[in-house]
């Protein structure tokens, strides 16, 4: 192992070479990872990854009071199965930094992984990074085993149940948010265009994609179903570089109510013909925003990172393909289906980022509900070292 042993890791000091136990727990996912930060040169190992999702068919969406208990009760019971079964519980073995989501999210859900983290970090007397959600996405394809990753500037599309944003980043610190939503993100959209259409489930909106991979004979037929792009006629809103997601289920119920006196269509083709113009109208929006960005800012970004749960979907990545590429978008980066979805993995690989640029989070600090990723270093409480030479 190529490692560093003159540069001690419970001194605090600033290290090359260790082992990071990661926390999410900003919605309705438990999750914890283990990772081996064991050479520079190459990307830590996953050593370990367990996530435990609520369950929220019944309820037709996430109840924040239910998420946090759910939090509350497994994110412990996590992280002690992945330490006791991968042998870092002993003094030599132990982690030597935590990393934990400290925002933005669901209150009850982040204070549960959130003291977690801070009461291991005071327990082992080791570091630990409050780390922003998004910038865990985001950075997500940076983690890379082939050496095949973004380098900062870059384009990225953070898309999904929460967020929608496209963000231009300068550096690890310093992200410019480009185009934002001004009421829903494009997951929650998704999701309750598919409850519209009687899809059901835990992700609804997966539960549309699967169901349109499995009538692809359908794809671009004509549907009942009558859609405008918003944020394109009006005069004041036009080139608005803004997105704009709740039309597109009003604009539905209008349809199923013209078209299909208010009942869901029953047959599969309908259905289908119906979801695939929906998806490819939202994906459309945002793409037309994304290329909005690129011509009225003048960019000359040629990597571009498609990043959160919706980023999984094969359609949007088609499309931000054949649509980007004409603009000078050479290289595309998404993360595995996995990683997209909520995950302590991305969480960890950010605390790394962030801790070999010298900055750890303080002791005193708190979870917070909103931090938005242009404002990443304004939140209190950080604390930033330079590295030993």
């Amino acid at each position: 192992m190529e490692c560093l042993n003159a540069i001690k890791v419970r001194s605090r000091s600033f290290i090359r070479c260790y082992r990071v136990l990661a926390i999410e727990s900003s919605c309705d996912d438990a999750c914890v990872t283990l990772l081996d930060r064991f050479s520079m040169r190459e990307s830590p190992r996953v050593v370990d990854e367990l996530k435990k999702t609520l369950d929220s068919t019944s309820r037709g969406g996430v109840v924040p009071a239910e998420a946090a208990r759910h939090n509350s009760k497994n994110i412990s019971v996590l992280a002690n199965e992945a330490i006791a079964r991968n042998g870092w519980n002993a003094p030599d073995t132990r982690p030597d930094l935590v990393c934990a989501t400290r925002g933005p999210g669901m209150l009850g859900s982040l204070s549960a992984g959130y003291q977690l983290a801070l009461g291991l970090a005071v327990a082992w007397q080791v570091p630990i990074v409050g780390v922003n959600h998004m910038l865990g996405h985001l950075l997500m394809a940076r983690l890379s085993t082939n050496g095949n990753h973004p380098s900062f500037p870059f384009l990225s599309l953070l898309v999904s149940g929460g967020h929608t944003i496209c963000v231009l980043s300068h550096s690890l610190t310093e992200h410019e948010i480009l185009v934002n939503t001004v009421d829903i993100a494009a997951g929650d959209a998704l999701d309750k265009c598919g409850r519209e259409l009687g899809f059901k489930g835990n992700m609804i909106g997966k539960e549309m994609d699967k169901f349109l991979d499995d009538h692809r004979e359908e794809w671009g037929q004509p549907a009942e179903l009558e859609l405008k792009e918003p944020m394109l006629n009006e005069s004041h809103r036009k080139d608005v570089m803004s997105y704009s997601f709740a039309s597109f289920i009003s604009q539905l119920r209008r349809s199923i109510n013209k078209y299909h006196g208010g009942n869901i269509p029953e047959d599969d083709a309908t259905r289908a013909r119906m979801a695939y113009q929906l998806e490819t109208a939202i994906f459309q929006h945002m793409i037309t925003k994304i290329k909005l960005a690129i011509r009225k800012r003048g960019l000359s970004i040629d990597e571009f990172v498609c990043s959160g749960g919706v980023a999984s979907n094969l359609m949007l990545r088609r499309m931000l393909k054949k649509q980007l590429k004409p603009l000078g978008i050479t290289r595309f980066y998404f993360p595995d289906p996995q990683h997209c979805t909520d995950n302590a993995t991305m969480i960890g690989w950010t605390g790394i980022e962030l801790y070999e640029k010298g900055y750890t989070t303080d002791l005193c600090t708190t979870i917070t509900r909103k931090w938005p990723i242009d404002e990443l270093l304004d939140l209190y409480g950080w604390v930033k070292k330079q590295p030993e030479k």
